[in-house]
């Protein structure tokens, strides 16, 4: 699910911004960026991340903050080194360097860094784990208000559904008669006298029958609809979810394959559409 949080960070003479924010991914994926001198945020905060998130991708960044952000001076040192580097390099070519404010000037810019050093990672650590806490409060609260969402529209979704499996059920009881009635039809027509009692004629009927029964897929589709609707109450619910859709999936193929009634089979296409159109959606809970 999609969030953002952000934070702030005071620490001595600088003060820093965490933005933590997420998109839709069926997996979790993490990404922190932060100072060169912290070498070991990435590793902690990926862990404070991974306790609080289950899936989607997220991007972590501390930045320093607009305040101090002013607190840079230009490096002189380098800035001479790389004139002297510069000029060394158009004499090997043949070429005489003709320095000017502008290229000192952009010499200067390219060399310019912070006037404040930051503190080591373990003296912050403290300051930045609340920091990074407050943040993924903000987007936890973004996604759950997103999942509440989310939660209403998939349980519309399954109720739909939960209409389809009944009118499948009801257009295949039908189904005997009309293949009984129709195959006395085809007998007639062909010049040939049974009667309904005959046993080659109850044979074939109870062929029929048994194969296109679909009484067991709709009770555990009817089964998977009831805990699809008891786990989207629950939290971290995603993953089971997933489950469920290829199970409902799985057992709406197998109506299809043994539909012979025409209302069955327009609503096995109908049924496939909207779990596809539930796997995507369930694909961004937690």
């Amino acid at each position: 699910m999609t969030g953002f949080g952000r934070a702030e960070i005071n620490l001595p003479g600088v003060r820093l911004s965490v933005e933590i924010a997420s998109v839709n991914q069926k997996n979790l994926q993490v990404s922190v960026f932060g100072p060169e001198a912290w070498p070991a945020l990435e590793s902690a905060a990926s862990g404070w991340i991974r306790t609080r998130l289950q899936r989607g991708k997220v991007t972590a960044r501390i930045t320093q903050a607009a305040a101090s952000a002013t607190q840079r001076h230009w490096d002189h040192e380098a800035v001479a080194g790389s004139l002297d580097e510069l000029s060394k390099l158009a004499a090997r070519c043949g070429l005489k360097l003709n320095a000017d404010g502008e290229l000192l000037l952009r010499l200067a810019e390219s060399s310019r860094r912070p006037s404040v050093v930051l503190p080591d990672f373990a003296e912050a650590e403290a300051a930045v784990r609340s920091a990074f806490e407050e943040a993924l409060g903000h987007l936890v609260a973004m996604r759950l208000s997103e999942g509440a969402a989310l939660s209403k529209d998939l349980q519309e979704r399954i109720a739909k559904m939960a209409t389809m499996f009944v009118g499948m059920e009801l257009a295949e009881k039908v189904a005997p008669v009309r293949h009984r009635d129709a195959m006395l039809k085809r007998l007639k027509d062909a010049g040939f006298s049974l009667d309904v009692s005959d046993e080659r004629v109850l044979k074939e009927l109870a062929l029929f029958a048994d194969r296109s029964d679909i009484t067991e897929e709709v009770v555990r589709l009817k089964s998977h609809i009831d805990q699809f609707s008891t786990e989207l109450a629950l939290p971290n619910c995603g993953r089971k979810l997933d489950f469920l859709i290829q199970e409902l999936l799985r057992e709406v193929n197998t109506i299809g394959s043994k539909a012979s009634e025409i209302a069955t089979t327009k609503l096995v296409l109908e049924a496939k559409t909207e779990i596809e159109r539930i796997r995507e959606q369930v694909q961004n809970l937690e």
